[in-house]
């Protein structure tokens, strides 16, 4: 008879106990959890991340945008030199349709090439030189990330970027110096 006992007792106590346990998993609320699962990782924290990132790169165009438009550029000319030679021929070439095509353009050594408005040019054969008449602005190798001043050399195959039309250009060092511009420019035969 103890021993009948004894197995009741023990499965009552076993039912009550499965009992406590159903009761507390129906009442589980995950949102309590603090383990993190794959799913709420890529269905809801990467939103809230990129959301975030979004607000911040747009909140950072407008800032930059209205410091630009707020900005007046100061250019001041060059002051010309007396010269006691005849003026140079001046080709200035139209301003042509907006396009991302480059145009291969000959230089003979002394001509000079300069930018009427923003201008890319990259050096493929012989040599040539910056032409910036102010000392702390050159021209911006692109390529490289650095800035070209004037008199120093242009690299081979660099892209290189003259920002406005402020007497900045190149000026051809060799014989048949070849270059692919892009933009508007005019070419002082030396």
């Amino acid at each position: 008879m103890k021993r009948k006992t004894a197995i009741l007792i023990a499965a009552a106590l076993a039912l009550v106990v499965s009992t406590g346990v159903l009761a507390a998993a129906a009442g589980y609320d995950s949102s309590t959890n603090p383990i993190v699962t794959l799913n709420y990782l890529t269905n809801n924290f990467k939103k809230e991340i990129l959301e975030a990132v979004d607000e911040r790169i747009n909140a950072k165009i407008a800032e930059i945008t209205d410091k630009l438009e707020a900005a007046e550029p100061t250019v001041t000319a060059p002051e010309p030199e007396p010269q006691s030679e005849p003026e140079p021929v001046v080709i200035t070439q139209p301003a042509p349709a907006p396009s991302m095509a480059y145009e291969v353009v000959q230089l003979d050594n002394g001509d000079a090439l300069y930018a009427e408005g923003s201008c890319e040019v990259i050096l493929r054969a012989g040599y040539a030189v910056c032409i910036a008449p102010d000392p702390t602005q050159g021209l911006a190798d692109t390529t490289n990330g650095y800035e070209i001043y004037n008199g120093q050399a242009l690299s081979k195959n660099h892209t290189c970027l003259i920002p406005r039309a402020d007497g900045r250009g190149i000026l051809a060092t060799s014989d048949s110096v070849y270059i692919m511009v892009r933009g508007e420019y005019s070419i002082v035969k030396g």
